[in-house]
């Protein structure tokens, strides 16, 4: 049985999807989708539709029978539209859930962040900073490149795109702040009865499983998505506690 992979283009979707390869018994076989998001990478994500822009693509995909799993990072994924064919059969563990700083932070600096939850918290964190806000998108490269630049004085990235990529950076900092609903989090998504569902949950992290369905409980309940100003973190085990913050 070859099971095929469905991931995004990018060079972190595509280490994403090859730890999954290499957890899974058996072969298997990536195929590149374009999403929404990959197709716009200069435009704010809540000008291309908001929900699910990076990952729709790749659930149709699912549902033309041209994948047999999708892989998506776990905060990309709308908490309150998920499709009635589709379950998240499986999650990877968890890796850092930690929102990092790079570069300096001073009175007046220019910060790069897209993200609207980033944006709420970082302005509460440095309120006495008067720091502006920059939008910035694109793959991690790009966003390093614009701060050596000088395009802005500092960045804010996921710690975990980091460590999948191999990167290492001196002066980084994590951040004190909740990150976002399953930050870290690599789900396989499968079409419901099918056996690529059976195949995925035999390398399922239980723990990173049963946090994230809280994380992303929270998430539904109020209608979020990677676009909601809403921060979650679940810990722990027997009971597992859940950190959250929602921003208006």
């Amino acid at each position: 049985m070859i099971l095929r992979i469905g991931v995004r283009g990018s060079k972190l979707a595509l280490a994403y999807a090859e730890r999954v390869c290499n957890e899974l018994s058996c072969d298997t076989e990536i195929v590149i989708i374009k999403t929404a998001g990959d197709l716009h990478p200069d435009t704010p994500i809540h000008e291309i539709g908001g929900k699910g822009v990076f990952c729709n693509a790749i659930e149709q995909a699912l549902l033309n029978g041209e994948v047999d799993v999708a892989v998506h990072s776990l905060k990309d994924m709308p908490g309150d539209a998920e499709h009635p064919l589709l379950e998240i059969s499986a999650v990877l563990e968890r890796n850092s859930p930690y929102d990092v700083l790079l570069g300096k932070v001073f009175d007046g600096c220019v910060l790069g962040t897209s993200s609207p939850r980033r944006t709420a918290q970082l302005k509460k964190l440095y309120a006495d900073k008067n720091i502006v806000i920059k939008p910035i998108r694109g793959n991690i490269d790009t966003r390093l490149e614009k701060l050596d630049n000088g395009e802005y004085d500092a960045l804010v990235l996921a710690e975990a795109g980091l460590q999948a990529l191999g990167i290492t950076l001196c002066h980084t900092v994590r951040l004190p702040i909740i990150p976002a609903v399953g930050q870290g989090i690599i789900a396989l998504q499968t079409v419901k009865g099918l056996m690529a569902g059976d195949v995925v949950k035999e390398i399922n992290h239980d723990l990173t499983f049963r946090q994230a369905q809280l994380e992303r409980a929270l998430l539904k309940g109020i209608g979020g998505d990677c676009t909601t100003k809403v921060a979650a973190y679940a810990s722990g085990d027997n009971p597992i506690k859940l950190e959250a913050e929602y921003y208006d």
